[in-house]
């Protein structure tokens, strides 16, 4: 009996030690990841580190030198193909600029257990450029346990601005009317577009992405425990690999760093893409 006692009294020391131990992990868990989470709620959205200048002198030109170009740039966020569209509506010009130095109130909206979302407090939506279809579009504002994973889209249609895109685990991806709308009430994002390509090229990209593409289960182990090419028929996907593997299925290889993960960040870096507008960001670094 006094063995069975010893033993028992051991057993009930060794469980309590192991308790307390789980404890103290999912306490220290629960700290790093609150301190990990108001880091990045920190670095919801990058201001220019440089001054709003007057760039009416700039607007009033016939014609603009390749130095104007990359003055209105820094000034507004807008590439060179925008800036040529809206030449003729300088108001339009400054109303981006208006955006580029916002500085609005920041909320923090709880979109899941784990994710995080940064938009205005005040429900600020920023300008867009006008969208063209196969343009994708990236932000940083969806941020997970400290990890800013962000979200990217393929706009399938530019004339109402839809995208393709895949949200998270349990939703399979879908054609999202007017998902552009979306990306505009956060605090970041930028407009890329393939370099080189006809409008015909990307609208064809985007018609087999949404043939191939759209209904395909969220995984963000793709890539890991699977092949990141999935071919005509994709069992997985998620946000940053859908865009990816539209534009693969033509050849083209957007993930900057090549790894087995496309990250939404692997897609801002890439050369394949020009920057149309970038908001939020810094104009230089991007992301």
């Amino acid at each position: 009996m006094r063995t069975f006692c010893r033993i028992l009294k051991k057993t009930c020391f060794v469980l309590l030690a192991a308790a307390m131990g789980l404890s103290m992990l999912l306490a220290f868990a629960a700290a790093f990841f609150s301190i990990a989470d108001a880091a990045a709620d920190a670095t919801a959205r990058t201001l220019p580190s440089y001054a709003r200048e007057d760039i009416t002198p700039i607007l009033e030109k016939e014609a603009w030198t390749d130095e104007d170009y990359n003055a209105l740039y820094l000034q507004t966020g807008l590439g060179r193909s925008a800036l040529e569209s809206l030449k003729d509506d300088p108001e339009r010009i400054l109303e981006f600029q208006d955006a580029l130095f916002y500085d609005g109130e920041i909320a923090h909206e709880q979109v899941a257990i784990t994710t995080k979302r940064d938009v205005f407090a005040d429900g600020y939506h920023a300008p867009m450029v006008a969208l063209e279809t196969g343009d994708v579009i990236v932000t940083s504002t969806c941020h997970t346990l400290g990890w800013r994973n962000g979200h990217a889209a393929l706009v399938v249609s530019g004339s109402n601005g839809s995208v393709l895109e895949s949200v998270s685990l349990g939703q399979p991806s879908v054609v999202s009317y007017g998902g552009s709308s979306w990306f505009r009430r956060g605090t970041n994002f930028i407009v890329l577009r393939l370099k080189g390509a006809t409008a015909e090229e990307r609208a064809a990209i985007a018609q087999t992405a949404t043939e191939r593409l759209r209904n395909i289960p969220y995984s963000i182990t793709v890539g890991i425990f699977s092949p990141k090419d999935q071919g005509e028929t994709p069992e997985e996907t998620h946000c940053s690999h859908l865009v990816w593997q539209a534009y693969f299925y033509y050849g083209y290889d957007i993930d900057a760093d090549g790894g087995p993960v496309c990250t939404a960040r692997d897609i801002t870096q890439s050369d394949l893409f020009e920057v149309v507008q970038v908001f939020g960001f810094d104009p230089v670094e991007l992301w």
